[in-house]
């Protein structure tokens, strides 16, 4: 598998996080371990670009026999909002619990892994916490689209035929 990665990520293992919810639910990484990981977010420039990857994504893996092993997480880098609206970016984000997003106030994931400002950010790991890609972009490319489904493919191909 090739990683497309930039050259100033300095981190290429899924880092140990603790981050809320738009409900005040805490995520870990803990939460994430031996699973597929794949991380799709940006900052408030990107946001409007994360969907429609989830959902080329999801539009080209779902019929996969063990697409259920891939723990989608959705990211908000929220660095730099002042602390006085928290509250009122909160409530901007959706209201179903269903569609919950990590809201990262200092940052620590995108400048961890150089996300590329006003541009979704999708990362892929893999169950042992490798990071396998980072592909950016504002709406999905069919180049980069491409690519991170064949990596997922092949990471779902390679998973223990007796796992859900």
């Amino acid at each position: 598998l090739v990683a497309s990665l930039p050259a100033e990520a300095a981190e290429n293992r899924l880092v140990d996080f603790e981050l809320e919810d738009q409900f005040g639910n805490v995520h870990r990484r803990a939460d994430v371990e031996g699973t597929i990981v794949l991380f799709i977010g940006s900052d408030k420039g990107g946001s409007s670009f994360n969907g429609l990857w989830g959902r080329a994504i999801r539009k080209a893996l779902e019929d996969h026999p063990r697409y259920g092993q891939i723990t989608q997480l959705a990211y908000s880098d929220l660095r730099g909002v002042p602390f006085f609206l928290k509250s009122t970016i909160r409530s901007k984000f959706p209201e179903n619990p269903d569609r919950w997003v990590l809201m990262d106030w200092k940052g620590v994931l995108a400048k961890t892994y150089a996300f590329e400002r006003k541009n979704s950010n999708i990362l892929v790991f893999d169950s042992t916490g490798q990071l396998m890609q980072h592909a950016s972009g504002r709406e999905p490319d069919e180049r980069k689209l491409d690519e991170t489904v064949a990596i997922l493919g092949a990471l779902l191909d390679e998973s223990d035929p007796g796992d859900p």
